[in-house]
């Protein structure tokens, strides 16, 4: 198995191991949190993060899973097998408690099977036995203390010793009367002493107090005696003594002979509960950190996205720590970071490697879940100033110590991280040989990662193949490094405005600017402007994307509201082809009795005729009725300021622009571009001066108020007014917006809608309707 702790010590991950240990619940979990160890086996590391992924599911949805109860009794099951040996009643109380937690838990995800298969696997092994659980919890009581009722024999004795006691201490304390008038007794009390009562009497006048000296005081002052009268009572009460310790023996035997008979299965169900416990508390991490599981690959590629570093996370705000987006691995196997000093660069690199240790022990990342590992052999991490004055060993000959081991061990499948390589010695010389040793890592396929402040190995990563930059991205304005992950991009260290910002003199950073060169101003002033247009180009970007998801959302509404609309007009119609066919019926009935009387009374047959073909005509309009959603309009010819309405609708509209086969349709306050063939035009009609009022009365009639800002009193008038106009609109749906608050303004609009007659019904929205701060009205036919 690979070796992967010096990765382990140099990635911090002991620090995640430390808050799962303090997620789990019981002591057996916490025993073993701290020998989790990453895998190379991909099935295992599978099955263990879906294993984790069911258990935060579970808890998500069950808010608490019972795991509490579980001890640690390993040591007393196996203490249960040795001859002659009988296990203490809190050891006993432990087993009974740990069998207990097993029933329960086992039973629990039983019952949730159909969510949770892979830990019903697990739960399918853990023993149970409720005879041994009962006889336990009915023998001992929660103080440790053997029970009365444990045996009938162990209720005679303790039935005895209280008898036998008490006639003790009422004959003591009639001693203790007679010498205490004579002033023998130091204090009036009787105590125990060797399991004998006893009473205390003055050293000097002990010998006149007949029986047995037990002991002394610390001072010498006082002697308990066992008087001689009372050594009878005193005899037998000890012998009932030894017989309850006999008795509460034989007790204590026949249980561990019951625990050691399921030896094997307590212990195989401790390291189950352990497991469990584990896995629970892995859950528990992953909702901390808002964990997912990473796809696990066969290929050889790292992709991480909004990665977060999950130490920081345990002492930062999620909102606080900078995500990382990061692939490495195809086309480009080596990376190389460059930024300025604290830009983040070790953190990324960090972030990077604890992740995969993560994975590979089971533990989800705080990292989107299209994020993917591939499993590693080992991990090496040349991380830190391992220096030593003993062995003589300087930064640069640290890390090279650390190199040679990368480079005698790292395979195809390792990941190799090396921070500031080729620092601490000439930069020429460095930065060459750290190109040496990055090149010869590439070409091993070996997955890369080094950070820099070498100029040089940003020009080799551009010229290499296998080889990339990136960079910590740096704000232009304020001098500040922002901590973001830049792919393919190389990075200035910005040493010259740095120091600036801290207050460096002027002077200072103008000469070593004139030091460094024409070429290598020229190469940062080039980054500089790189990193300024790529953060102007970003801001674009994101303000792009912000507009059309926006616009995204418009079209899903308009799109769902004219589904809403079409399904209304269907219902309208069907109910009004229903009602003429009732009423062609009725025509139909009415006319033959009609014709009947007309017949029976010998009249016209003109009058029939006319009757009949009145009839016809109806029920061809009914006819025509039913067939309108059928037909379709003759092609027409538009023209801006046309008035138009959708096919589908029925409200009007005013196209404003036209290009080929589309039309943009002015419709209220806003604005749709509609296919011409889902448009229908509608002619222009002039209004009298009395079609005016009803014109604007219809303009008026929306379907939605917002009334929001507004006292009670000041809103009613106003929904009055505006269900007023719903009803003579012939609107079925309006929506009355109060918003939440304290919600004083809707519950004045509820006592308002009891009142109002032409209502069918009224609710708060649905989530996805505004909630609690909307009210949809139902208006009455």
């Amino acid at each position: 198995m690979a070796d992967f702790s010096a990765a382990l010590r140099k990635l911090e991950f002991d620090k995640i191991l430390e808050r799962i240990r303090q997620l789990a619940v019981s002591d057996p979990a916490r025993d073993v949190v701290g020998s989790i160890v990453p895998s190379t086996n991909k099935e295992w590391i599978q099955a263990e993060l879906d294993l984790v992924s069911e258990a935060k599911s579970l808890l998500v949805s069950e808010g608490i899973v019972p795991l509490d109860g579980i001890k640690r009794i390993l040591p007393a099951i196996r203490k249960s097998v040795i001859e002659n040996h009988f296990l203490s009643p809190r050891e006993l109380l432990d087993i009974a408690s740990t069998l207990r937690a097993s029933r329960v838990l086992s039973g629990f995800i039983s019952k949730r099977r159909s969510a949770c298969r892979g830990l019903e696997k697990i739960a399918a092994g853990l023993y149970h036995d409720k005879v041994l659980e009962f006889n336990i919890f009915e023998c001992i009581d929660e103080e440790g203390r053997v029970k009365d009722r444990a045996s009938k024999e162990l209720a005679r004795i303790r039935q005895e010793m209280i008898s036998a006691a008490e006639s003790l201490r009422k004959r003591l304390e009639g001693i203790l009367r007679r010498v205490s008038e004579k002033e023998l007794v130091q204090e009036e009390i009787i105590t125990t002493r060797d399991g004998r009562m006893v009473i205390p009497i003055k050293a000097e006048h002990k010998n006149h107090v007949p029986g047995f000296i037990h002991s002394s005081s610390s001072s010498g002052a006082t002697v308990f005696i066992e008087p001689a009268e009372t050594l009878d009572l005193n005899n037998g009460l000890r012998e009932l003594q030894l017989a309850e310790q006999r008795e509460v023996s034989k007790i204590l035997t026949e249980l561990t002979s019951q625990v050691s008979e399921a030896r094997e299965k307590l212990e195989q169900t401790c390291g189950l509960l352990g497991s469990l416990d584990i896995l629970f508390a892995k859950a528990k991490y992953s909702i901390e950190i808002l964990g997912n599981p990473p796809q696990v690959l066969d290929a050889r590629k790292v992709r991480l996205l909004q990665a977060r570093h999950p130490v920081l996370l345990q002492r930062h705000s999620r909102d606080d720590v900078i995500p990382l987006d990061l692939e490495l691995g195809g086309d480009a196997l080596t990376l190389i970071i460059t930024g300025p000093n604290a830009g983040g660069k070790s953190v990324a690199m960090k972030t990077v490697g604890l992740l995969c240790l993560c994975m590979q022990a089971g533990i989800h990342l705080p990292a989107a879940p299209e994020s993917e590992l591939c499993v590693l052999d080992n991990i090496f991490a040349d991380i830190g100033d391992d220096q030593s004055i003993e062995d003589d060993l300087s930064t640069f000959s640290s890390h090279l110590h650390g190199v040679r081991r990368i480079l005698a061990e790292a395979s195809s499948q390792s990941l190799v991280l090396i921070d500031e390589i080729g620092a601490g010695t000439d930069p020429a010389e460095g930065g060459a040989l750290a190109a040496s040793i990055l090149r010869d890592l590439t070409d091993r396929g070996t997955l890369t990662i080094a950070t820099t402040h070498h100029g040089m190995l940003k020009a080799f990563a551009h010229e290499s193949p296998g080889i990339m930059n990136g960079s910590m991205e740096f704000d232009q304005d304020d001098l500040r490094p922002t901590y973001k992950f830049r792919m393919g991009v190389p990075g200035s260290s910005y040493a010259l405005e740095l120091a600036r910002r801290l207050g460096l003199p002027s002077s200072i950073t103008d000469r070593a600017r004139e030091l460094v060169g024409d070429d290598r101003v020229k190469l940062d002033h080039l980054l500089s402007d790189l990193e300024r247009q790529s953060q102007s180009y970003r801001e674009q970007i994101k303000e792009v994307s912000q507009e059309r998801d926006r616009l995204n959302k418009l079209v899903e509404v308009y799109e769902h509201r004219v589904k809403e609309l079409k399904t209304e007009l269907r219902d309208i119609k069907r109910k009004a082809v229903s009602e003429a066919e009732e009423i062609v019926k009725g025509a139909h009935s009415l006319i033959e009795r009609s014709v009947k009387e007309i017949r029976e009374s010998a009249a016209e047959k003109g009058k029939v005729k006319i009757a009949r073909e009145n009839l016809q005509r109806l029920a061809e309009d009914v006819a025509a009725l039913k067939s309108e959603d059928a037909e379709h309009d003759e092609p027409s010819d538009f023209a801006v300021g046309d008035s138009v309405r959708l096919k589908s609708g029925s409200e009007s509209g005013e196209i404003v622009a036209l290009k080929e086969s589309m039309a943009t349709v002015l419709w209220g306050d806003g604005k749709l571009r509609v296919r011409t063939q889902d448009l229908k035009k509608e002619l222009r009609k002039k209004t009298s001066s009395s079609d005016k009022g009803h014109q604007l009365y219809m303009i008026e009639a929306k379907n939605e108020i917002d009334v929001r800002g507004l006292m009670g009193d000041e809103a009613i008038p106003i929904i009055q007014n505006f269900l007023d106009n719903a009803v003579a609109a012939g609107l079925h749906r309006v929506d009355i917006i109060h918003g939440k608050g304290t919600g004083a303004l809707r519950k004045k609009v509820t006592g308002f809608l009891k009142t109002y007659v032409r209502l069918k019904s009224f609710r708060l929205g649905e989530w996805n309707e505004g909630g609690a701060g909307v009210t949809v009205v139902e208006l009455a036919d």
